[in-house]
């Protein structure tokens, strides 16, 4: 089968910074990339990285993808790309083939009332104002809190206060980005084991130190993110929850089969993609909610721009970029 191949460039604004331990985010770029086969066939897929410095490595690798190319020659090039690039590719090359067929909508436009990243400078305030908005609304709340950012002390502070304010409608997460070190994490882990609110403790180690990783999963539920990212076996061994992100997956199709399979202990999460993205973490979130562990995903809905580029119907976004 032979591809025509092509890409344009976007950038945009998030409404608000997103910060964690690690780094921040404001703007973000990639990429959205159109396949077309000999039957008039097309597919999307979307260059999302969340690392500025992958950005240069990204448009220097699209750039080496000729216009006309088959498919099984693009598929042996992209194999030593960046995973980005080659999620992209074969998001495009599934919705070609009919493996993935998305809905017109997935409902879940207003999903950010009830899954809301707090701001880790207002963390308390925020909390109240969720606590007046559930009341309105009646439905139980996931709140996900980005710690690492203060002094570990003043965090424990700010958890006990969270423990006290919260009710059983109210689940909570909370994601170090791999910034702890064991024995900040194991303090967390014997406040909260016992705890009904929590979901999880979201990457509290760094990617590597996977054996710290195993004896906390035993205390309290915890979910990988980064490691499974540096290493991808992780995804058949892991014990516990696992964060993903079909964007920064070398193939998301696998992640599809699994959940079409209900694999259980699976979270959807963003990394900020446009409409051509998000329709692959609506499509699987879906999957997600029918399965034997159904869990909010973490889509950030209320952090994105109004904008064309978070529309649903790929070809629009296509065709005014």
């Amino acid at each position: 089968m032979n591809l025509n191949f092509k890409k344009k460039s976007y950038c945009f604004k998030l409404s608000t910074k997103v910060e964690n331990s690690k780094t921040a985010y404001l703007t973000k770029s990639g990429w959205i990339i159109k396949l077309k086969n000999n039957d008039k066939k097309i597919g999307f897929g979307e260059v999302s990285p969340l690392l500025k410095e992958d950005l240069k490595k990204c448009e220097e690798q699209l750039n080496m993808i000729p216009e006309h190319v088959g498919v099984l020659n693009l598929s042996k090039q992209i194999n030593i790309f960046h995973p980005c690039i080659q999620s992209a590719i074969n998001s495009a090359l599934a919705e070609i083939n009919g493996k993935i067929i998305f809905k017109e909508n997935y409902f879940f436009d207003e999903i950010d009332k009830t899954a809301i990243l707090l701001n880790p400078k207002n963390v308390i305030s925020d909390l109240n104002e969720i606590k007046k908005s559930q009341s309105n609304i009646g439905k139980s709340v996931t709140i996900k809190w980005k710690v690492a950012l203060r002094n570990n002390n003043e965090e424990e502070a700010i958890l006990e206060e969270i423990l006290s304010q919260i009710d059983n409608n109210i689940k909570l997460r909370i994601d170090a980005n791999g910034s702890w070190g064991r024995e900040i994490a194991n303090r967390w882990a014997e406040i909260l084991k016992d705890n009904k609110n929590i979901d999880w403790l979201e990457q509290p180690l760094s990617v590597d130190d996977i054996d710290g990783l195993k004896e906390l999963n035993k205390k309290i539920p915890i979910a990988l993110d980064e490691s499974l990212l540096k290493f991808p076996t992780l995804i058949n061994e892991w014990k516990g929850w696992q964060i993903r992100r079909p964007s920064q997956e070398k193939n998301p199709d696998k992640l599809l089969r699994d959940l079409e399979n209900k694999k259980a202990l699976i979270s959807i999460s963003t990394s900020f993609e446009t409409g051509i993205g998000r329709r692959w973490l609506y499509h699987l979130s879906s999957l997600q909610l029918q399965g034997p562990t159904p869990k909010v995903p973490g889509l950030a809905m209320n952090k994105f721009p109004n904008s064309f580029l978070f529309t649903n119907e790929a070809q629009k976004i296509w065709n005014q970029l």
